[in-house]
């Protein structure tokens, strides 16, 4: 019976770890949109929507596999 309970905690801690993961990378896109249009407005660039999303979405993918890179695999 434990097991299954520690299955299930398993579970659950991965719903919950990927939830606050995909909140963080909606958060960040955000966050690197409003950075990059705003660096593109002090260097004096006009930026079009279409590449500061690209660019947006690159960084933020870019966070999110170096990101997951650190956790380690164990093997029972």
């Amino acid at each position: 019976m434990a097991d299954n309970d520690m299955r299930f905690r398993g579970i659950v801690d991965s719903i919950l770890g990927f939830l606050a993961s995909i909140i963080l990378a909606i958060l960040a896109f955000f966050v690197t949109v409003f950075v990059v249009v705003t660096g593109a407005d002090l260097a004096n660039v006009v930026a079009d929507g279409d590449f500061v999303v690209l660019s947006a979405a690159v960084i933020v993918a870019a966070s999110i596999m170096a990101g997951g890179s650190w956790r380690a695999t164990t093997t029972d």
